[in-house]
C-alpha cells in the first residue's frame, strides 16, 4: 500500500522539507487502525463525509464514496502532480515518482 512506502520514504521527504498527510474517506476509528496497522507517523486526516475529497473531485456520488488520488502541492498549496488513480484503488504513482516530484520544489 502506498501509505507504507511513504512511510519508508518519510525521512526522505522530510529531509527535502516536504509534509505528508493522507485523507481517508474512513472513519477516525478507521484512519487510526489504518495508522497502527501501517506504523504511520504522518497525519491521516478523516473525511467519511467527503467533505475536502469533494471539493477536490474525489468523490464517487453515485457511490458515496471516496476515490483513490496522489496530489503534492507547493509551498502555496497548489497542485504540481496529480493523478488520478480511477477506480481501481490500489493503483498509486510509483514512490520513486513521488520523491522525484518532491525533490524539484526542493530546489
Amino acid at each position: 500500500m502506498q501509505l507504507g512506502k511513504l512511510q519508508e520514504v518519510l525521512p526522505q521527504l522530510q529531509a527535502l522539507g516536504v509534509h505528508v498527510a493522507a485523507v481517508s474517506a474512513d472513519d477516525l476509528e478507521g484512519a487510526k487502525i489504518m495508522i497502527e496497522r501501517q506504523h504511520l507517523t504522518f497525519p491521516i486526516l478523516s473525511d467519511p463525509d467527503g467533505v475536502m475529497l469533494k471539493s477536490w473531485s474525489r468523490w464517487d456520488f453515485g457511490n458515496g464514496v471516496g476515490l483513490a488520488g496522489t496530489f503534492i502541492l507547493d509551498r502555496d498549496f497548489k497542485p504540481v502532480f496529480f493523478e488520478d488513480d480511477g477506480e481501481r484503488f490500489y493503483k498509486r504513482p510509483r514512490i520513486d515518482r513521488v520523491v522525484d516530484v518532491a525533490r524539484t520544489l526542493a530546489r
